[in-house]
């Protein structure tokens, strides 16, 4: 492990998980932290280092503004995740933890990290990108088709999941 215990096994964990998890590093100590539930839309947030800190603070603002809906986390064994009790904290959430050297158990971020390479391919130096542009390719990757999805779009199940979850509050 690189520095985070695992507070719960991935073994416990429940169907219904955001999955959190690191697509790339860079020569230059930028990391995109990837942020994806199931067959959801996959957030993509920049750092601007490896460190906890950024990262816990990346995480709690892009979940902030759904935090209600966001019960469980699972992160991968990365020492930039070493602040998610933190986290927890922040959202309410429930943090698990994939086992070491088991990538198949975060097939939804080991997924969407495959479609990041098609933008940001493995030694790219992801600080000559601004968050502009990446936000573009966030929202290209979210508004295309799957065909698990039935050819629905990522951006449209997570926007239908909203509505009905809106309808049971």
């Amino acid at each position: 492990m690189t520095g985070v215990e695992s507070i719960i096994s991935f073994t416990d964990i429940p169907a219904r998980v955001w999955g959190i998890g690191r697509a790339t590093r860079s020569c230059a100590a930028v990391r995109i932290v990837t942020l994806v539930e199931q067959d959801r839309p996959g957030a993509i947030t920049p750092g601007r280092s490896g460190a906890a800190d950024p990262t816990m603070r990346a995480t709690v603002h892009a979940f902030y503004p759904m935090c209600g809906r966001v019960h469980t986390l699972t992160w991968d064994n990365d020492s930039e995740f070493a602040e998610h009790a933190l986290i927890d904290i922040a959202l309410e959430a429930i943090s698990f933890f994939a086992e070491p050297y088991s990538a198949w158990q975060c097939g939804c971020n080991e997924n969407l990290n495959g479609l990041l390479r098609q933008y940001f391919p493995k030694g790219c130096d992801l600080g000559a990108f601004t968050p502009t542009q990446i936000h573009a390719i966030e929202d290209r990757l979210n508004q295309r088709p799957r065909k698990r999805l039935g050819f629905r779009t990522p951006q449209h199940e997570f926007d239908k999941s909203f509505k009905l979850g809106a309808l049971r509050s």
